[in-house]
């Protein structure tokens, strides 16, 4: 058999490899480049979003630490305000605030009696008339420059401000007890030039002053003094003086000159001046009983006629006395009775 001659063997082609285009590797590693900046461009503003964010949360913080501090304050404003209020009468329901000073300079109290023909300071000052029913029989009237009704002071109504003050208790004591005990300690002689003047009281002026003329080469000069108290005859002139130290400290030798001083000014100036008295709710310094000892140039303890009496002239003069009061109760420390 004739055998089949090979074929010759044909090679297979190899595929061919894609080329790389030097141009488009530039271009893809420019772009690649471009692509890093941005992203780096994108990071860094990433990184300040998140500052400012954190910023921003910082600034939300303090505003609202700002706020919870403004919302205390106006807690702490309005509690202040309704305690103002309180103070000065808006709970009192009063259509009208007024100050301590404004209600007292405001004031005269007058001595009155529910009857005449009763018991009275007069008729007391003449003979046994028992204290007791001058108490009952006399009513102290208190006639303002202001609607009282209509006025807060303090927080209070006017009348439990003005009963509570020690002005006002003052004027009680003399009216009510000042006269007895001068009478019933055996001391009318001694006080007598204010023992008659107690039953004269028409009324107490409240931060009163007084008003003095004098003339002199027929010059008339134009003088006033002011006193815690002044207490008028029916005539409005003077007849007894007082300061009030309210205070837990002692009253002072300056207090007591001022009240010497002014007492000798207008016990020149008027015939039926009485007496000044300075009133102290705590103690007299040492300073203060000397000074009111030299004005009465006898001494606190002179068994002279009159005692602590203060010499204007060879007829006329007044009594110079201090008071102390504790817990509404007045004490006559000198003269001592």
């Amino acid at each position: 058999a004739q055998r089949e001659s090979a074929s010759p063997r044909v090679d297979e082609a190899e595929p061919d490899r894609p080329s790389v285009d030097p141009e488009r590797v530039e271009e893809l590693e420019a772009e690649l480049a471009e692509r890093d900046v941005e992203i780096e461009g994108l990071e860094a503003e990433l990184d300040a979003a998140t500052e400012r964010r954190d910023e921003l949360e910082a600034d939300l913080d303090a505003v609202r630490e700002e706020r919870d501090e403004l919302a205390s304050e106006v807690e702490r404003l309005e509690a202040e305000l309704d305690r103002l209020e309180d103070e000065f009468g808006a709970a009192t329901g009063r259509e009208e605030r007024i100050t301590p000073q404004e209600a007292l300079a405001g004031t005269d109290i007058f001595v009155r009696y529910r009857s005449k023909g009763d018991a009275t300071l007069e008729k007391a000052h003449e003979g046994n008339v028992l204290q007791e029913d001058v108490v009952d029989n006399l009513v102290l009237e208190k006639h303002t420059q202001f609607d009282a009704d209509g006025v807060a002071v303090g927080g209070q109504s006017y009348g439990e401000f003005l009963e509570e003050t020690v002005e006002y208790q003052f004027v009680e004591w003399v009216a009510e007890h000042l006269l007895f005990e001068i009478r019933d300690t055996g001391h009318r002689d001694a006080l007598k030039t204010l023992y008659d003047a107690l039953p004269k009281i028409d009324r107490a002026e409240l931060h009163g002053t007084v008003e003095m003329v004098s003339v002199e080469d027929g010059q008339e000069t134009k003088a006033t003094e002011q006193f815690d108290i002044v207490y008028r005859d029916r005539m409005g002139d003077p007849l007894l003086v007082a300061n009030i130290n309210d205070s837990r400290e002692a009253a002072t030798q300056s207090m007591m000159e001022r009240l010497v001083t002014a007492a000798e000014r207008v016990g020149s100036a008027g015939e039926d001046f009485a007496a000044a008295f300075l009133v102290t709710t705590s103690f007299f310094e040492p300073g203060a009983l000397e000074t009111a000892s030299e004005a009465t140039r006898g001494g606190l303890l002179s068994r002279n006629k009159r005692k602590s009496f203060v010499n204007l002239s060879r007829k006329r003069g007044y009594h110079l006395c201090l008071v102390e009061a504790r817990s509404e109760n007045f004490t006559l420390t000198v003269p001592e009775l």
